[in-house]
Parts: structure tokens; C-alpha cells; sequence
């Protein structure tokens, strides 16, 4: 479960869009809108004032105090740097305000975020230890308007992958996501991997996964398994588009200080081209010697 989260928020569509899903987290109880500027002025200079830094604290507050949601504290918080990754502080500052789960979209208003997935959100999903959701606008959104955003259930049917490492994302799914309304649990056969000494075939990976679906049904949701062939990034992709699916939901585990050698191929090749909004949870295990 969800109390507290970390949204980086730069007035785009995208960013907005996410802060749109936030009242379907059950039990939220606060929210960190983080905006970061880059600066020509140092920490050292106490002397000048960036009127850049002022007009970003004056707009976030604003935009904050338009979110009324009861029960819901909404904070806000300017981090100015005159040189680095924006990707480097959103990862400071979840650990700092002890987020377990950061929220942002998959584009920014920059011209180099709105390449595939942003720049600063390939980055936190690659360095950071914190859960990640990333969302995406439709395009007819424009991050200026108004009215209502109209968002989907988020948690009406999740598409839970799985290759069958350590640690079961089954259970970290019926840890964190004990309330959703449907799950399908999907292995993917890749091609890649076929002949000897490849991984799990169809018949093994269909008993396998039975038992996770058995699993995951004492939770009383309604949950089917899926074996398919073939691109696991391609699979999961079409899978979801095909199977009204509202939420992608994969893993990335690792041990400390390794979690980025971790990241496998196909969690960021479903992040970058994925239509609808991808869950991965970060599970780093200490290191052993």
C-alpha cells in the first residue's frame, strides 16, 4: 500500500495526467509535487534571488491549492541545481521524504523528454530504489486546460508479468496491489530463448504459473494465466492492448548498489513503448558475501 508519494511535476500534460490517477491509490495519505529548475545562480550565493526559482514556487503552490482532496495532504517542494540529472535529485528526495512510490509521465515538456520515455523518467526508472508508475497523456490533452481530466480505473485489470525470478512478484503484487478488481498473471516463451539450454517451454511454464494463479486467487480477485510466445516486450505490449488491460505491472530486483546492471531489456523496452500506464517494482536485495 501507497501512503506517500513523490509526483516530479513540470506543468506538462503528462505530468498532470499523473497527478489525475493519484485518488485511485487506496489509503494515500500524502503527496510531494517536486519541481526541479536548473539555476545560474550557486547554493553559495545567498545574495541573489533566481526569479526563475520564485515564479516555479509561486505556480506549483498554486496549482497545488486547485487539488482538493479530502484526507489528502498535498506539499510542494522547489529543488533548484545549477548543474547535474534532475533524474539524480528525484531519486534524493523520494528517499528523503520516504516515499515508497513515485509517480510521474512518460513525457515532460522538453524537447528532449519527448523522445520515447523522457530522458529523466528513463533515468529514474534505471537508478532509483522506489516503486514507479509512469502514465502517459492521451495526445488530445493539452496541459493547459481546466476541465476534469477523465482518467480510467487504474486498478481494474492488471496485467502482472512474470518470468519466474526471485523474488515472486506474485507476492509482492498481493503485498501491494491486494485491491484489484481483475489480474491476469502472463508468462512469455521468448523465441529467443528456444532449442536446449533455453529457458522454461510452454508445458512447464503453464504448470508454474498455475500454481501462481491458485496463489494469487486466495485473495478472492478473479485472476487468469496467459503462456504466449514469442518478443516478451512485443507480447506483453499487444497483450494489453488486446485484453483491455489498465495496468502493466513488472519488477526490477536486484542486489545493492547493482540494482541498474538489473534492469532487464524488456521491463524498459515495455516502459518506452507501452500505451497505457506501467507499474515496476523495485525490490533490491542486500548484498551477501
Amino acid at each position: 500500500m501507497y501512503e506517500k508519494v513523490l509526483v516530479p511535476f513540470d506543468f506538462s500534460a503528462d505530468s498532470r495526467h499523473a497527478i489525475a490517477h493519484l485518488t485511485q491509490i487506496p489509503g494515500l495519505s500524502r503527496v510531494v509535487l517536486l519541481h526541479v529548475i536548473y539555476t545560474k545562480y550557486p547554493k553559495s550565493d545567498t545574495v541573489t534571488m533566481d526569479p526563475s526559482a520564485d515564479y516555479a514556487r509561486l505556480r506549483l503552490e498554486e496549482y497545488a491549492r486547485s487539488i482538493d482532496w479530502q484526507g489528502i495532504s498535498v506539499r510542494t517542494r522547489i529543488e533548484a541545481i545549477s548543474g547535474g540529472d534532475i533524474s539524480a535529485v528525484v531519486n534524493r528526495v523520494a528517499t528523503e521524504e520516504s516515499a515508497s512510490l513515485v509517480v510521474m509521465g512518460k513525457r515532460g515538456m522538453g524537447i528532449i523528454e519527448t523522445l520515447l520515455i523522457g530522458s529523466v523518467a528513463s533515468e529514474v526508472l534505471r537508478y532509483g530504489d522506489r516503486d514507479l508508475l509512469l502514465v502517459h497523456a492521451p495526445r488530445s490533452q493539452k496541459s493547459d486546460t481546466q476541465e476534469p481530466l477523465e482518467v480510467p480505473p487504474l486498478f481494474s485489470h492488471l496485467l502482472v508479468c512474470t518470468d519466474f525470478s526471485a523474488p515472486d512478484i506474485v507476492a509482492l503484487c498481493k503485498e501491494e496491489l491486494p485491491f484489484a478488481s481483475r489480474v491476469t498473471l502472463l508468462h512469455v516463451v521468448s523465441t529467443y530463448d528456444s532449442g536446449e539450454g533455453g529457458h522454461l517451454n510452454s508445458s512447464d511454464a503453464w504448470t508454474r504459473l498455475k500454481a501462481l494463479r491458485d496463489e494469487y486467487s486466495s485473495l478472492r480477485i478473479p485472476v487468469r494465466a496467459t503462456v504466449c510466445e514469442g518478443d516478451p516486450a512485443e507480447e506483453i505490449i499487444r497483450h494489453a492492448r488486446e485484453n483491455d488491460v489498465s495496468l502493466i505491472v513488472m519488477k526490477s530486483a536486484g542486489k545493492r548498489g547493482f540494482i541498474k546492471n538489473f534492469l532487464g531489456s524488456t521491463t524498459m523496452n515495455v516502459t518506452r513503448n507501452a500505451d497505457i500506464p506501467v507499474l515496476v517494482l523495485k525490490r533490491i536485495e542486500p548484498m551477501t558475501r
